[in-house]
Formats: structure tokens, C-alpha cells, sequence
């Protein structure tokens, strides 16, 4: 039996001119609870894919920026894309 995720989080959305999207706290919370449940599988498995650390660096960026917004109550994150 495969563990429930729920839904993904929106995605920020894609435009080929500038523009900008947001989560939510709602949607951060939910980022932060399945990324938390992601890495602690892997982690127990042992079996964690080689990643390169620019990568590795810009997840762990989202998550303080996802830590920083729930440890204010009402903040959400908002993302500006080219």
C-alpha cells in the first residue's frame, strides 16, 4: 500500500513574460508537510538519488523561505518568474 500525498501545492504559474504567483500559508503548510514526509521516506530507504548541490541548494532556499512565511502568522510567498 502506497502512503497518500494529497494534492501537490500550485504551481507557480508559467508565462513567457514576466509575472509573479503566490502560495498561500495554507499552501505552504501543505509544501512543508509533504516535503518533510518526501525526505523522511527517502532518508529511511537509503536508496536517496545522487542530486547536484545547485539543486540541493535552491530546495533548501525554498524551504526557508516556506519556514520564514509559516513562522509568520498570515505570511505567504510570493514568486516573481521571466
Amino acid at each position: 500500500m502506497s502512503p497518500s500525498w494529497g494534492d501537490l501545492p500550485t504551481p507557480l504559474p508559467y508565462s513567457l513574460t514576466p509575472g509573479c504567483g503566490e502560495w498561500t500559508p495554507e499552501q505552504i503548510t501543505q509544501a512543508l508537510e509533504q516535503f518533510e514526509t518526501i525526505k523522511r521516506a527517502v532518508d529511511e530507504s537509503g536508496q536517496a538519488p545522487p542530486l547536484e548541490p545547485e539543486v540541493v541548494d535552491a530546495v533548501m532556499q525554498c524551504t526557508r523561505w516556506m519556514r520564514h512565511a509559516t513562522a509568520r502568522p498570515g505570511f505567504g510567498v510570493i514568486g516573481f518568474c521571466s
